[in-house]
C-alpha cells in the first residue's frame, strides 16, 4: 500500500507539471499494486479494507484517463473509463466522463446516450446537463439544448472561484460543491442569439458576466447583442 501511495503521489506531481508520460509510468505502478492489494484483501475476507483499496484503484484509473485525455489520446482515455465502469457500472460520474470524452471526440450520438444515462441516475448533476446542452447544440437541437442549459443553471450554485469550461470531477469532490453556472448562461445566450431572441440573449450574457465579470467571450457577445438592439455598447 505504501509503495502504491508513493507512486500515486509521484504521478500526481508529474501530472501537475504536465509531464504526462512520466505521470503515466508512475500511475501504472500504483495501479498494479492497488489492484493486487484489492484482490489479496478480498481473498482474505476483509471487504472493508478491499473496498478502500478499490477506491484507490479506481482513482488511479481516473487519473490515467485524465492524463491521456490531456494528451489528446481519447481512445485510451475511453478504454480506462470503460475499465472503471466494469467495476462500478452504475456510477453517474463515470458515465458523465465517458460522455464528456465522446463529446470531445465529436461522437455526439454516443455522448448523448452516456449523458442521459448519467442523468437518469443523478438528475442534480449540473456538469452533465451542461455537457448535454453542448452535445445537443452541436446536433442542431437548439430548443432541447436550451432546456439542458437551464437545468444546469438550476442545479448549479456559483462559488467564489471559477471552474474551467469543462471540469474533470475528482472522485473525492464534496457533494456540496457546485459548478459555476456562467458557462451555461453563456451557451444559453449564444443559442438565443442564433434564434434572433436578442433581449433574452442580452439577459443571458449579462447573467454570465454577473457571475464571472472577467468572462471576455460573454462581454464581446453582449456588445454584439447590444449593437443588434441598436443600443449603446457602454450601457450596463
Amino acid at each position: 500500500h505504501d509503495d502504491a501511495l508513493q507512486a500515486y503521489n509521484k504521478g500526481s506531481i508529474f501530472l501537475k507539471m504536465h509531464r504526462f508520460e512520466d505521470c503515466l509510468d508512475a500511475y501504472d505502478v500504483a495501479e498494479r499494486l492497488w489492484e493486487e492489494e484489492t484482490d489479496m484483501l478480498t481473498s482474505q475476507g476483509d471487504p472493508e479494507a478491499a473496498k478502500r483499496s478499490k477506491i484507490s484503484f479506481l482513482n488511479i484509473l481516473s487519473c490515467k484517463s485524465y492524463a491521456n485525455y490531456m494528451m489528446g489520446r481519447y481512445d485510451a482515455s475511453l478504454e480506462l473509463i470503460e475499465k472503471m465502469l466494469e467495476k462500478a457500472p452504475e456510477d453517474p460520474e463515470y458515465l458523465f466522463r465517458k460522455g464528456f470524452v465522446l463529446y470531445t471526440s465529436q461522437r455526439y450520438e454516443e455522448a448523448l446516450i452516456c449523458l442521459e444515462n448519467a442523468l437518469s441516475k443523478c438528475r442534480e448533476f449540473p456538469e452533465a446537463w451542461y455537457c448535454k446542452g453542448n452535445v445537443l447544440r452541436e446536433l442542431g437541437n437548439y430548443d432541447t439544448a436550451l432546456e439542458a442549459f437551464e437545468c444546469s443553471i438550476e442545479y448549479s450554485q456559483p462559488l467564489s472561484y471559477q471552474f474551467p469550461r469543462f471540469t474533470w470531477i475528482p472522485l473525492t469532490s464534496s457533494p456540496k460543491m457546485k459548478m459555476d453556472s456562467s458557462e451555461a448562461w453563456y451557451c444559453k445566450g449564444e443559442i438565443l442569439f442564433r434564434q434572433n431572441k436578442y433581449e433574452e440573449a442580452l439577459e443571458a450574457f449579462s447573467r454570465a458576466l454577473d457571475i464571472k465579470p472577467a468572462f471576455e467571450d460573454a462581454a464581446k457577445f453582449r456588445n454584439i447583442v447590444l449593437q443588434e438592439l441598436g443600443k449603446n455598447s457602454n450601457i450596463k
